[in-house]
C-alpha cells in the first residue's frame, strides 16, 4: 500500500453546471462564471470563505495563462492564498492537494468549454469565435504550443492508429467501441442537459461516417459549449454543511511520453491510463469490485477501452469479451461485474465534451443520491478517469460517501 495521508480528508461540498449546448453564443468566461455561481449556492457558504482558484487552462477564460485571475475578479473574491491552472482531469488533483496541504481551505475549480472554429461550420461563421481563435493562436505561438497541440493533441489520427494497433494485437472487432459509444447514448437518452438524446443501437454506430480508419463519427466526443465547477474543503468542515459530503478516497496522476504516443511505440499496457491506475489502487483500501459508477473518460471510445482495462475490470485486451458478457440488452447498457454502470450522464460522447470534468460533476451529484428518475440505485462509490489515456496526466479518483 502506498503512502496516502489524503485519504478520506477532502470533500466536494459543491457543484455547479450550465446548459450544454451547439451554439449557446457564450463565452468561457461567462460559462465558467455560471458554473462557478452555481458551485457556490449549492454549497451554501459565502463566497469570501474561498481562498483558492483553479481555473480552466482552456482560452479565453485562460487570458494568457491567467484563468485563476479572470474568475477571481469576476466573482469578486478578495483575497487567496493559492491559485493555478489546469488541464482536464488535473485541476482537480491539484485543488484537493491544495485544500490537504493547507494553501487554502476553500477551493473553486473551474472548466469552461467553447467550440472551436474548426469544430463546426456555424463556430467558424462567428465573428467573435474568429477573434478569439486569432488571439489564441497568438498565444500559442509565444509558447510555442500551437502547431504542437492542434496535431498532436486535438487531432483524432493518433487515437485512429491505436484503434487499429488494438484491433490488430488482439482480434477485436469494432464492437468493443460500439458498446461504448451505444452505452454513453443510452444513458444520454435520459440526462435532460445532453446535446446527443437520440437513441443508437450498434448498427448506428457502425453506419456512421468513417473519419480516419478505422475510427468512425461517434468514436469521437462531442464539442459544445459548457460550463462546470465544483468546491473542494476539508472533510472535517463539510461535515457542518447542508450537502452530504461526497469524499475523496484516493487519486493519482499519470504520464507516458508524448513522441512516443504520437509514434505508437508504447505497449499497450506501458500508456499513462495504466500509470495513473496503478497509483491510484496502490493508494486505496476499495478494490475495482467495490465500485458502484465508474466514468472513463471518452474523448476517442479507444480511451475508455483502454481505461476499462487499466482499471482491472479485465485484463488487458479483453475488453470485447468483457463488454459482450457484460451488456444489458434491455436498456442497451454497461453492468460491470453485473452491476457496476458506466458514464450515467452520457460522457463526452454524447452529454458533450466538457474535457472530463463533467465526470467529476455527475459522480458528485450520483453519490449524493439527488438525481431522480436517472439515479443509480444505492450508489457509493464512484471511480473517475478524467484526462486523456495515452500521455498527458490523467487524473484517477475514487469517491466515497459515508
Amino acid at each position: 500500500m502506498a503512502r496516502n495521508p489524503l485519504r478520506d480528508q477532502i470533500a466536494v461540498i459543491g457543484v455547479g453546471s450550465t446548459a450544454y449546448g451547439r451554439d449557446l453564443k457564450r463565452t468561457e468566461l461567462s460559462l465558467g462564471l455560471e458554473a462557478a455561481v452555481k458551485a457556490i449556492e449549492d454549497a451554501g457558504i459565502d463566497r469570501q470563505e474561498i481562498d483558492g482558484i483553479c481555473g480552466t487552462g482552456m482560452t479565453p477564460l485562460a487570458m494568457g495563462g491567467a484563468g485563476f485571475l479572470t474568475l477571481q475578479g469576476a466573482l469578486g473574491i478578495q483575497e487567496t492564498t493559492w491559485m493555478k491552472n489546469g488541464w482536464l482531469g488535473s485541476c482537480f488533483v491539484y485543488a484537493a492537494e491544495a485544500v490537504f496541504s493547507g494553501l487554502c481551505d476553500v477551493a473553486l475549480v473551474v472548466q469552461a468549454y467553447t467550440r472551436e472554429i474548426n469544430m463546426s461550420r456555424s463556430a467558424a461563421n462567428d465573428p467573435f469565435r474568429m477573434r478569439a481563435a486569432e488571439l489564441g493562436a497568438a498565444g500559442q505561438a509565444v509558447t510555442g504550443f500551437g502547431d504542437f497541440a492542434r496535431r498532436w493533441i486535438h487531432s483524432g489520427e493518433p487515437y485512429a492508429a491505436w484503434m487499429g494497433r488494438y484491433m490488430s494485437d488482439f482480434g477485436a472487432s469494432k464492437d468493443v467501441f460500439g458498446r461504448v459509444a451505444v452505452n454513453n447514448r443510452s444513458h444520454a437518452v435520459k440526462n435532460p442537459n445532453a446535446v446527443m438524446r437520440t437513441p443508437m443501437t450498434l448498427e448506428d454506430y457502425h453506419a456512421s461516417r468513417m473519419i480516419w480508419a478505422p475510427m468512425q463519427m461517434f468514436d469521437m466526443d462531442v464539442p459544445v459549449d459548457c460550463g462546470e465547477a465544483l468546491i473542494i474543503t476539508t472533510a472535517e468542515r463539510a461535515r457542518d454543511l447542508a450537502n452530504k459530503p461526497v469524499l475523496v478516497h484516493a487519486m493519482s496522476l499519470g504520464g507516458s511520453s508524448v513522441g512516443e504516443f504520437y509514434e505508437n511505440t508504447l505497449g499497450w499496457t506501458e500508456n499513462s491510463s495504466w500509470i495513473s491506475l496503478r497509483g491510484l489502487w496502490a493508494r486505496s483500501e476499495l478494490k475495482v469490485d467495490d465500485l458502484d459508477l465508474f466514468y472513463p473518460y471518452d474523448g476517442y471510445t479507444i480511451n475508455a477501452v483502454a481505461l476499462t482495462e487499466a482499471a482491472g475490470f479485465c485484463k488487458p485486451g479483453e475488453a470485447s469479451d468483457l463488454f459482450r458478457s457484460a451488456w444489458d440488452a434491455e436498456e442497451s447498457i454497461l453492468r460491470l461485474n453485473g452491476r457496476t454502470l458506466v458514464s450515467t450522464h452520457g460522457g463526452g460522447l454524447s452529454q458533450g465534451r466538457a474535457g472530463g470534468f463533467n465526470f467529476y460533476t455527475e459522480a458528485v451529484r450520483q453519490l449524493r443520491g439527488t438525481e431522480g428518475a436517472r439515479q443509480a440505485p444505492e450508489a457509493k462509490t464512484a471511480l473517475t478517469c478524467a484526462g486523456s489515456s495515452f500521455f498527458h496526466d490523467p487524473a484517477a479518483v475514487v469517491f466515497r460517501v459515508e
